[in-house]
């Protein structure tokens, strides 16, 4: 079940949509793999982890607060 709450991760000077709350247990690691193995498809993200990974911090949103914020990386996914 949706909480309506979205996770995004700061990760430097860029944001990164993760999921729901409520399946963040569940999308995060895989995210995380990726990003630690060098491999993510978004390369100014993955630039940007290199630098700051370990600078990341998560902040919580509301579907109101964060449609349509193309500066979000993923942002699509909650528009699905």
């Amino acid at each position: 079940m949706s909480s309506k709450i979205y996770a995004i991760a700061n990760i430097g000077r860029l944001k990164l949509f993760v999921s729901d709350v409520s399946n963040i247990k569940v999308v995060w690691p895989p995210q995380l793999e990726i990003l630690n193995s060098g491999n993510h498809p978004n390369a100014a993200l993955q630039e940007e982890w290199n630098r700051e990974g370990d600078k990341r911090r998560f902040t919580f949103h509301t579907h109101k607060e964060i449609a349509g914020n193309r500066e979000i990386i993923g942002i699509e996914q909650l528009e699905q």
